[in-house]
């Protein structure tokens, strides 16, 4: 009987491995593939254009401020009464939540 099962184990093996050996392949060449092809016009990122801020400021605002430490992107626009989107706008590198201390941003 192990006998048997042996051979079972051994003939289930010599089917199984080249079905999987298939799978990987396949696999691995829609993947590649995918990679390959060019994304279709449908899928493209919709073009993002920039437009100037249109918040009228007033002259008592400062054209630039230095960062402090502890100060946050909703603080500063409530401190000089601009909107976070305006300061953002004016400043499209800056990364609202890691903002560098005595980096200067510009506020109107």
């Amino acid at each position: 009987m192990g006998a048997m099962a042996d051979d079972r184990r051994f003939s289930l093996w010599t089917i199984l491995a080249p079905l999987g050996l298939i799978a990987v392949f396949v696999v691995a060449l829609l993947l590649v593939r995918g990679a390959l092809e060019p994304p279709s016009p449908a899928a493209a990122e919709p073009t993002v254009t920039a437009t100037a801020p249109t918040l009228t400021v007033d002259a008592s605002v400062p054209a630039f401020y230095s960062i402090r430490k502890g100060d946050t992107l909703s603080a500063i626009a409530e401190r000089y009464g601009v909107t976070t989107d305006y300061i953002l706008q004016l400043n499209p590198n800056l990364n609202p939540m890691a903002l560098a201390v005595h980096a200067k941003i510009r506020l109107r």
